[in-house]
């Protein structure tokens, strides 16, 4: 028990000078710029996580990149509108942004805490946002810049079904098919359904209504990406045992709680 109490204070002790040392080796040149915004949010970050954390140089020079990051924005935010950022949305970006080491998802915790230091826009900063952010990888990140750049607020899909002509049933060609890994640089391309099944997860989109637009010219594209007609002349042969390919048109809604999120993650200053 003695052991465990003196390792108690140690980590206390340690905490409390490395707080002060994060003040000084990471505040102290922009304190007048971030004092209003980070004051109290420093103080909440927790005492067992700061001595793992910033005994490491190469996480305090992350560190000292993202603040610097985060600085740039604030500086945007006019003196009198800057606010004091909440520790619930605080704590928890500051305590990662020493090992997010990818920059764009590192951009979407700084724009959310950007959010929550300016009295215009802290009520787009929700605390949900900080764990969302979490899970997302690269290219669902980038998947987010991407619909917030283009203002989208659906993406347009297509199923291809093929079906079988002289037994019952079919098989899907092509499941859910976007635009998206033709118009974004993913990682993993293929991956595009399972990235897309996450934001819905997420509640950032849905696609249980059922739906179609009626206009065809927004799928039409769809159709030359995914090749349907090349697709067609492959497999539906004299000697082929498949019929036909029906088109099965749908589209991803971005909910408001997905347009919520990511507005509050990108820059809108």
């Amino acid at each position: 028990m003695s052991e465990n109490k003196e390792l108690t204070n140690f980590v206390k002790e340690t905490g409390s000078q490395l707080v002060g040392n994060l003040y000084t080796d990471l505040f102290q040149p922009s304190i007048k710029t971030l004092g209003t915004t980070l004051g109290s949010v420093v103080e909440f970050v927790t005492l067992f996580q700061v001595p793992i954390q910033f005994v490491n140089e190469k996480v305090k020079f992350n560190y000292s990149k993202r603040k610097k990051e985060y600085e740039e924005k604030v500086n945007n935010i006019p003196e009198e509108k800057k606010c004091e950022v909440n520790p619930q949305i605080g704590v928890p970006i500051m305590e990662k942004l020493g090992y997010i080491t990818n920059d764009e998802i590192a951009d979407l915790f700084t724009n959310l805490l950007t959010k929550a230091s300016s009295v215009d826009t802290v009520n787009l900063a929700h605390p949900s946002f900080v764990q969302l952010i979490e899970r997302l990888s690269v290219d669902e990140a980038r998947i987010i810049k991407y619909l917030f750049n283009e203002d989208k607020e659906y993406i347009p899909c297509v199923s291809f079904r093929t079906y079988f002509k002289k037994e019952k049933g079919f098989v899907d060609s092509l499941e859910k098919g976007t635009s998206l890994s033709f118009e974004i640089d993913f990682y993993f391309p293929e991956n595009e359904k399972l990235y897309l099944d996450n934001l819905v997860s997420m509640g950032i989109l849905d696609i249980s209504h059922g739906k179609y637009f009626t206009d065809e010219k927004l799928y039409e594209p769809l159709y030359k990406l995914h090749k349907y007609e090349l697709l067609v002349k492959k497999i539906c042969g004299e000697d082929s045992p498949f019929d036909k390919i029906d088109k099965i048109k749908s589209y991803y809604q971005i909910t408001d709680f997905g347009k919520a999120f990511i507005k509050a993650c990108n820059n809108i200053q």
